[in-house]
């Protein structure tokens, strides 16, 4: 079910350009919980919003998204065992989408206090800010603030899509260099960053808790080690190892139970490729 919040009287709300974000657009809220729902639509009038679109599930939040491109999405970690109403789920389908506009929305999640490898989930899955409850307006306020005048870029690769999550560039003196733009800087060389990438990685999965997409990190990690150079070659088998990941992490939402063939045909190829030298 899809609701509108009334506007305040008088007020207009103009619509700006439709290929880039602007706060002036309505914000689209997904709270299942009806109180909730109350406070979140007063809070976001209270920071300026002339008008809260609200739904109430993952659906009718992709339906009002088609409808009308929202200013931000404000939504709810909803724990319900339906999967459709994973919200981490909806978030990585939201920075899928084919429309770049949708797809690099604002995103805040709400939710009561998580363990940090849960932030750090919600985080990885795209979330462009996270606020745990009991909310000070202040804060609401705050982080809307922060979306409009200080955004992150919009980061698109195999295995992420969503804000940069790094919040302040990285120094010359900083103890490991991933990025391309490091390469570029002349911070570190193409395979220096090639393995501190394969050990954060590993490191990433090793959290993950789940023993496949390790099996896939480690895979990277020692065709890495193995190699000498690191051209547009390697980087593809990077990339593959990469792409699997996210494959796997698809599969195991939608219940996929062939998941370990997936493991060991990437396995497979990196052998081979490796034997060849």
């Amino acid at each position: 079910m899809i609701e509108r919040a009334e506007t305040f009287p008088g007020v207009s709300n103009a619509l700006v350009q439709a290929d880039a974000w602007s706060p002036q657009r309505a914000p689209l809220l997904l709270q299942s919980n009806p109180f909730m729902r109350s406070i979140l639509v007063s809070l976001l009038r209270d920071a300026g919003s002339n008008e809260v679109h609200v739904a109430r599930c993952a659906d009718s939040t992709m339906e009002m998204m088609n409808e009308r491109l929202p200013g931000v999405l404000v939504s709810d970690w909803n724990d319900a065992s339906t999967p459709t109403e994973d919200r981490l789920r909806l978030i990585r389908r939201i920075r899928e989408m084919d429309d770049r506009v949708l797809r690099e929305m604002p995103i805040i999640m709400i939710s009561q206090p998580r363990s940090r490898r849960e932030i750090e989930l919600a985080r990885d899955a795209g979330v462009s800010e996270f606020i745990i409850t009991p909310i000070a307006p202040v804060t609401l306020q705050h982080r809307l603030t922060s979306l409009r005048e200080k955004p992150r870029d919009f980061i698109e690769s195999p295995r992420f899509a969503g804000p940069d999550r790094r919040r302040r560039k990285r120094h010359a003196a900083g103890p490991s260099y991933k990025r391309m733009a490091d390469v570029e800087a002349g911070l570190t060389t193409p395979m220096q960053a090639a393995r501190a990438a394969a050990v954060s990685l590993v490191q990433e999965m090793q959290l993950s808790g789940d023993p496949l997409t390790l099996r896939v990190a480690r895979s990277l990690q020692r065709f890495i080690s193995h190699i000498k150079t690191y051209t547009l070659v390697e980087a593809e088998v990077a990339d593959m190892h990469r792409a699997t990941i996210s494959q796997l992490s698809r599969m195991a939402e939608d219940g996929n139970p062939l998941r370990e063939p997936v493991v060991m045909g990437l396995e497979q190829v990196v052998e081979k490729r490796m034997r060849r030298g």
